[in-house]
């Protein structure tokens, strides 16, 4: 029976195929074993001026201006309609006085009004009289006094009877911060009986730590979250004044500069001593290299970022920083704007370790898909 004859030139050929195959599998598995190993990052492409900077800062609802309401003649308190921190609308009644002693005084004024037109009858009486020789000049002019008399008592009625509150509505529409006057109360002129807040002219007291100070300016943008919103709603408006006194935070015993900011419309349903945190944006720097904070490393009082290639090699560059603003760094020297920058690193990071990359920011792809860190 005649053999068939082996073609070893195809088997070595396919003996080189499944050793390459072989070899590829296992360079891939090791490649997979690495990649595996390997940490990924959060990482961006630096650029210049396209990042703007802000302060966040917490602060406080006051007003400009807060209503003492007095009276002039001491008073009992009949009736307070009121408490301390109710919202009152202007013209709104705030409480009544006893009438026993307005009613008083308009009784006196109603018979001094009666006795002062029985007084003018009697002198046009007396003046005709006077004409045909019935009366004397004396009786004339006795009449003239008793009528001035009796006007000069009149107007210390009607005077009396004016500074004799009947009621007290309120002047503004505003917060009670202050009410000493309760019903039975003897009224002391010297005191006010409350204090209202005029809601119409409020104002927002921000604490800006002194280190931000040089970056806040007259008219400055901002954006305003009041808690009474659970931060939820923002309000626009711009700083109206800067502190030149420096004062101890009681909330940070940070050294802070107080510094007025106005809403640019009404905020509604907020009241003085209510909390508010605001951000004050930062003139954007166009010339400057914006990078995040989180991606500044410190050692021995040196600054570094680690730069990382398309291949996740990375390397720790040394970089100068002016100033921070917000939540960015502006670097002054070390990047020239294109590389890119890991986000978040380690202290631990080696020059020439491997890492992937997880692009974030504009223009971002994903070189490689992971759990950023």
């Amino acid at each position: 029976r005649k053999m068939k004859k082996i073609n070893f030139k195809i088997v070595g050929i396919g003996v080189v195929v499944l050793i390459l195959l072989g070899l590829e599998f296992i360079r891939y598995s090791n490649s997979k074993k690495v990649m595996e190993n390997l940490t990924t990052y959060s990482a961006m492409k630096v650029g210049s001026g396209n990042v703007k900077g802000y302060i966040d800062v917490n602060g406080k609802v006051e007003v400009n201006d807060t209503k003492k309401v007095f009276v002039d003649k001491k008073l009992k308190v009949d009736e307070v309609f009121v408490q301390e921190g109710d919202f009152i609308e202007k013209g709104q009644l705030l409480m009544t006085f006893d009438e026993t002693e307005r009613n008083n005084i308009e009784r006196n004024l109603e018979r001094e009004k009666l006795a002062l037109s029985k007084l003018k009858r009697d002198y046009n009486v007396e003046k005709e009289l006077y004409k045909i020789g019935g009366s004397s000049a004396n009786s004339v002019k006795e009449l003239e006094e008793e009528i001035r008399k009796v006007e000069i008592n009149i107007e210390e009625y009607e005077e009396d009877l004016a500074k004799t509150a009947e009621k007290i509505l309120s002047p503004v529409s505003g917060t009670i911060t202050s009410l000493t006057a309760q019903e039975n109360y003897l009224v002391d002129t010297d005191s006010p009986l409350m204090e209202i807040a005029d809601l119409s002219d409020i104002k927002i007291v921000l604490e800006v730590p002194e280190y931000d100070v040089k970056n806040v300016y007259i008219g400055q943008k901002i954006l305003l979250k009041p808690e009474a919103f659970e931060k939820k709603k923002s309000f626009p408006g711009k700083v109206t004044k800067i502190s030149k006194i420096s004062e101890v935070s009681e909330t940070t015993s940070e050294n802070i500069l107080e510094t007025e900011v106005k809403p640019d419309e009404v905020i509604p349903y907020i009241v003085p001593g209510f909390k508010v945190t605001a951000t004050i944006y930062l003139d954007e720097q166009e010339s400057e290299i914006i990078v995040p904070k989180t991606s500044v490393l410190e050692s021995d009082k040196k600054y570094f970022v680690v730069v990382a290639n398309s291949d996740g090699i990375v390397k720790r560059q040394e970089v100068e920083i002016e100033n921070l603003e917000g939540d960015n760094v502006i670097v002054k020297k070390g990047l020239i704007g294109s590389e890119t920058i890991l986000i978040t690193p380690d202290e631990s990071l080696q020059d020439n370790q491997k890492v992937i990359l997880q692009m974030r920011g504009r223009g971002s792809q994903n070189v490689k898909s992971g759990n950023a860190k």
